[in-house]
């Protein structure tokens, strides 16, 4: 039985997508609705792309201060200390 549910699960999106095509013939106002709705998430998409590329940005802006740890050590062991600037 499994396996039946396994081999007609391929089929399943074009399925959808007849059943989607007779939709659209029968109620125009769909397609009209489903464009809107394809343009909303390539929206979403754009948006949330350029918020990950500005925060992947703003992460490149942190800063190095170097201090040395002991004077008399020299320039040889130093600690870093990171700050963000703002």
């Amino acid at each position: 039985m499994k396996e039946r549910i396994r081999e007609l699960s391929f089929y399943l999106p074009g399925a959808t997508l007849i059943i989607f095509g007779f939709l659209v013939v029968f109620f125009p106002m769909l397609l009209v609705a489903l464009f809107a709705a394809g343009l909303i998430l390539i929206g979403m998409t754009a948006i949330s792309v350029a918020h990950n590329i500005r925060k992947l940005r703003r992460g490149s802006q942190w800063t190095m201060v170097w201090e040395p740890v002991d004077p008399i050590m020299g320039e040889s062991l130093q600690r870093v200390f990171l700050y963000r600037r703002w």
